[in-house]
């Protein structure tokens, strides 16, 4: 359910389902993902572009590769030829709660631009698809049980009895077990991890 790829996909269909946007279309670089177009209210000005990124947590790339993935972002938006009117670079964390923010350097408190922003998913996916967080991740969800998609472990791993008992008790008190002990609703988990603030 966390390979990042399937999010940039997901991320590009929505916004072109959405109807939100003047266009949507794919980027061949390995700096952004998709671009997305939309008016502003004011009819006058030119669109505003924007380029998104897509990964699945903040900490896909290290704190030292934050710099270099802005800056190349930046420059690639900013050379753009078929690019008219302004532009937004948008790092999309899909799968990490929060809303919009800018990465900073740690020492000036500068932002590494004013053109690039940090939107989590709280903000990203209702931006794009008009469904919250924990709504695609449901949806996302039914379409792996759709499709039957399980993992099997075949590998003989012996894991210690602590951390089974450990992991247990843990189960217990998020309630995430039936009657029987037994684990058996994922929506449940999905639930914990979506909402929880």
């Amino acid at each position: 359910m966390n390979s990042g790829w399937r999010y940039q996909f997901i991320a590009k269909d929505c916004a072109i389902s959405s109807g939100r946007f003047v266009a949507v279309s794919d980027i061949g670089t390995s700096e952004a993902d998709f671009n997305a177009v939309a008016n502003f209210r004011d009819t006058s000005l030119p669109p505003l572009n924007i380029y998104v990124s897509v990964k699945n947590r903040s900490n896909t790339m290290g704190g030292q590769d934050w710099p270099k993935a802005i800056s190349a972002m930046e420059q690639m938006a900013a050379h753009d030829k078929n690019r008219i009117g302004p532009y937004i670079c948008v790092f999309g964390i899909v799968m990490e709660r929060g809303h919009r923010t800018i990465r900073k350097e740690k020492r000036t408190e500068r932002a590494y631009s004013v053109n690039t922003e940090i939107w989590f998913s709280d903000f990203f996916w209702p931006f794009f698809s008009n469904y919250s967080y924990s709504e695609m991740m449901k949806l996302v969800l039914d379409v792996l049980k759709e499709q039957n998609l399980e993992r099997r472990n075949t590998l003989d791993i012996q894991i210690p009895s602590e951390l089974i008992e450990s992991f247990g008790h843990c189960c217990q008190k998020f309630k995430l077990l039936d009657a029987n002990g037994i684990f058996n609703n994922p929506e449940r988990l999905l639930d914990l991890f979506c909402n929880k603030k």
